[in-house]
């Protein structure tokens, strides 16, 4: 049987990140300021309030942007007047969507991507969503658009394996489901313990991810063919040599 794995965009494929920062700067200029009577953000929760908690909740962090409140609210405001924002990101690791094609024709993976984008301007996140994988390589691509836990999306499409960025994602595929996750985190810092304690296979960049599916398709496929010469020798039966 063929591997069916959902694919998380934002972090994993796609520089949402590196868009709200382009933004947040065209707005507010290279030196963040605080308007009187509000604080800024930590650096270490900065990224993680940026974006909106239902787009990237608790998110591993690549960049580091000083907004208050307001100013979050502002650059969210004007991102979701971008006609076509989300056809406008570069990927993370340029080429990996391609790669992911590749693998997913050669070894007949059935990809589906999800995400849990807000609406903007132009056409539906889902749209602009499919456009931009083609774009980047992966042909056909099924985008679906998170409403729930990712555990029981995970569990009510029957996935194999999860890749997210998000340590709360992880968990509830963990939690709520039969499938494999792989967290890909790229933050400098040390991984939350718990994650490798649930049994989530921690990566730190797309393409160790990529190499990491292989390995378990691989190794899939020889446990699968184990288990048929034992059959055949138990049934006292010869496979013929082409087979």
């Amino acid at each position: 049987m063929p591997l069916r794995i959902g694919f998380d965009l934002d972090g994993v494929l796609a520089d949402m990140e590196l868009a709200l920062v382009r933004e947040a700067r065209t707005l507010f200029g290279m030196r963040q300021t605080t308007p009187k009577g509000e604080e800024p953000q930590t650096p270490h929760a900065v990224m993680s309030d940026l974006v909106p908690s239902d787009v990237a909740e608790n998110a591993p962090l690549r960049h580091e942007m000083h907004l208050t409140t307001r100013q979050r609210r502002q650059l969210w405001r004007h991102v979701s007047a971008i006609d076509g924002f989300w056809e406008s990101l570069e990927e993370i690791e340029p080429g990996s969507v391609a790669r992911l094609a590749a693998l997913a024709t050669e070894r007949r993976w059935e990809i589906i991507f999800l995400t849990r984008r807000p609406r903007t301007a132009g056409a539906t996140a889902q749209v602009q969503s499919q456009r931009w994988l083609e774009c980047k390589g992966f042909r056909l691509p099924s985008v679906y658009v998170v409403t729930a836990s990712r555990g029981l999306i995970a569990s009510g499409l029957t996935l194999d394996i999860v890749v997210d960025d998000t340590p709360e994602n992880c968990v509830d595929v963990a939690s709520d489901s039969k499938a494999r996750t792989i967290a890909i985190f790229r933050n400098q810092e040390p991984p939350p313990p718990f994650l490798q304690a649930m049994g989530i296979h921690l990566v730190r960049s797309t393409e160790e991810c990529l190499k990491l599916l292989v390995d378990i398709d691989v190794s899939l496929e020889h446990k699968a063919e184990g288990a048929l010469e034992r059959v055949m020798r138990t049934l006292g039966l010869k496979q013929s040599a082409s087979a």
